[in-house]
């Protein structure tokens, strides 16, 4: 089970580079009823762009599949008012949900109604800080060479949504990373709707957005009023009591 979660931590960081490298890129789109070319085109820079909705919420479904046949599937609520995201980890023992805002970030615990301010350490779900998801570093920490092809258009959670297949070779010293990666790309809002990587080791990792809302509960966004203020320290004790690590 650890061996698998750590493969899959690692593909999953490779799926999020993709995305964090076309959030941050922009490159020529087809106009209005032209029909975009289906040729491979190899490049660090996608020939699409993707955009994070300033309001919306959505559950992230990431789903692993060893070569065992074994799943393991995790569910997020995640969603964003403009400055201030929201993003929800679970696990069998408990739920917890972050708010980044520009005052802080505050970790909430719904099943003791507290919630505390993190004030530092390692914290959240395993997603990559900010300074590893800047594209700058992700382009240039090592080579890496990448093919995308247009597959055609399909319909993803009922939307609309542009297919690429994106082959990515990372060359790093001694070792030789070949990863390929499927995505869906919505037609509409520019947000990536669901990636699926395949590791040459026979893992498969998929990454679904759904129910995808443009108008977001503003209390998904709010500490809950009722819920005691407590120590960041106090969080942590309490929460490794329960077998998760803050």
């Amino acid at each position: 089970m650890s061996c698998v979660r750590a493969h899959g931590r690692a593909f999953l960081s490779l799926s999020l580079c993709v995305l964090a490298i076309t959030s941050c890129r922009t490159a020529t789109e087809p106009t209005a009823g032209e029909t975009p070319p289906t040729d491979t085109i190899v490049s660090s820079t996608p020939p699409f762009k993707t955009k994070e909705p300033d309001h919306y919420s959505a559950t992230r479904t990431i789903t692993t599949l060893n070569p065992k046949g074994e799943k393991f599937v995790e569910r997020r609520l995640i969603g964003r008012d403009g400055l201030i995201r929201r993003e929800e980890s679970a696990s069998e023992q408990t739920r917890i949900v972050y708010l980044d805002s520009p005052e802080g970030r505050f970790i909430v615990w719904p099943e003791q109604k507290v919630y505390a301010v993190f004030t530092g350490g390692s914290s959240g779900p395993p997603e990559l800080e900010p300074e590893e998801n800047s594209p700058d570093r992700l382009l240039h920490t090592e080579p890496i060479n990448t093919a995308y092809q247009l597959l055609g258009t399909e319909t993803v959670d009922g939307r609309s949504a542009a297919k690429y297949r994106v082959n990515v070779n990372a060359l790093a010293p001694g070792n030789v990373t070949n990863s390929e990666m499927l995505i869906w790309v919505d037609s509409v809002l520019n947000l990536p709707l669901k990636s699926e990587v395949r590791s040459s080791d026979g893992i498969v990792i998929v990454t679904e957005l759904s129910d995808i809302t443009l108008q977001p509960d503003k209390q998904l966004f709010q500490i809950p009023t009722g819920y005691e203020k407590i120590e960041y320290s106090a969080l942590q004790k309490q929460l490794k009591a329960r077998g998760w690590n803050p």
